[in-house]
């Protein structure tokens, strides 16, 4: 039996975050179909694992126990596999990052394909992605990443900024040119055996989809 059962649709987005944690530590996941998913969605909130809205939702198998939502799964799993820093602040940092990368999500799809890309709302937005590449850029220079860590905190950065500009490649320049040290750092953490073997699966279940739908043609277009 897996160790665990992941409710997320078959892009990598949100769910390639709790993706990558466990396979980081080698676990084993089952990942039910959208039909699936769609009933549990659909299923009276007194009868679900954890109640909530949409996946992610993740399952522990051998105890039951559930949670909903990215940023809480990422902090479930940051503290169930010693993946946060004891010291507090560093830890509260860790846990400011997994929120960063959840808010970065939302408007990269301004708020899950509520409305779509145009030339200008890109060219609009460019200099709030260049400012959350800056983030993390000062965030990396303060030592708040170390690269002797293979933390939380790595993972999710690794995750967010490599798979975006995996899949969409014309962002890589602009890291790049914002964020050189976060860009070094992220190549270093997806190079890690877990982390490459979970990247090549994911290529070869999804192709290139990113977060899917409407609003990730529209973000194609305009890039």
């Amino acid at each position: 039996m897996a160790d665990y059962t992941l409710y997320y649709w078959p892009v990598p987005f949100r769910g390639e975050f709790i993706r990558a944690i466990l396979a980081h530590q080698g676990a084993m996941v089952e990942e039910p179909d959208a039909a699936a998913i769609g009933s549990m969605m659909q299923a009276d909130p007194a009868t679900q694992p954890v109640p909530h809205m949409a996946p992610p939702l993740l399952v522990d198998n051998a105890s039951g126990e559930a949670v909903a939502e990215m940023p809480a799964i990422c902090f479930w799993l940051g503290q169930r596999f010693g993946l946060m820093p004891e010291e507090p602040h560093r830890s509260a940092l860790a846990m400011k990052l997994v929120n960063d990368a959840n808010d970065v999500l939302d408007e990269i799809t301004l708020n899950g394909g509520k409305s779509m890309w145009t030339e200008s709302a890109w060219t609009d937005y460019q200099p709030r992605l260049r400012r959350w590449m800056h983030i993390w850029e000062a965030t990396h220079a303060r030592g708040w990443l170390p690269a002797d860590e293979e933390g939380l905190a790595q993972i999710v950065t690794a995750t967010l900024w490599g798979v975006m500009t995996d899949r969409l490649p014309r962002l890589r320049p602009m890291l790049e040119a914002e964020a050189p040290g976060v860009a070094q750092s992220t190549d270093r953490f997806r190079a890690l055996p877990s982390l490459s073997a979970q990247a090549r699966d994911s290529r070869d279940r999804f192709g290139e989809a990113w977060c899917g739908g409407d609003i990730e043609k529209s973000l194609r277009r305009v890039l």
